[in-house]
């Protein structure tokens, strides 16, 4: 995991890179929180972001999975899968099946020498593409909700936006 966080900010700098070549938006000043959402009767939510909000959330728990489970690049096409969505929504998509629907366009285009990518397989089929026995229920261990999530800050995430300050 610690190898992943690494490529996070590489990942979301060539989402931007991406969603602004496709459609002509973009937003600076974003940040990623990684927080264990758990896992509940073989579904899960793998990010969100709060209209108005600055920080896109993503679920640890998937990612930990895939790590264990999938070569390297499906867990970097989930995490880019991730953080497009993401992404879109704090651009203002933030009807659910639109942005589903934006992701899937933005992913054909961007793979479209790669039509078997897994990133165009993930917005086609959703999320769960790539868990194929996902049958378990996991919790987070020290989940209070009074307390609410723990969020760790995913330090060096959208490097552009550092530009706009200084």
């Amino acid at each position: 995991m610690q190898e992943l966080r690494r490529e996070l900010a590489e990942t979301f700098e060539r989402v931007k890179r991406d969603v602004d070549n496709e459609i002509g938006r973009h937003r600076a000043g974003l940040s990623l929180g990684l927080v264990s959402m758990g896992v509940y009767h073989g579904s899960f939510i793998g990010g969100m972001f709060f209209s108005g909000g600055t920080m896109i959330l993503m679920n640890v728990d998937p990612l930990h999975i895939l790590l264990e489970e999938q070569p390297d690049e499906i867990v970097l096409a989930y995490v880019y899968h991730i953080l497009l969505h993401e992404y879109l929504h704090s651009l203002g998509f933030l009807n659910e099946r639109q942005c589903r629907q934006i992701t899937l366009e933005i992913s054909k285009k961007v793979f479209k020498d790669m039509p078997k990518h897994p990133a165009v397989v993930l917005a086609v089929k959703g999320i769960g593409a790539f868990f194929p026995n996902l049958h378990l229920i996991y919790a987070p261990p020290n989940y209070d909700p009074q307390k609410g999530w723990h969020i760790e800050r995913v330090d060096g995430f959208d490097r552009d936006s550092y530009r706009y300050f200084g």
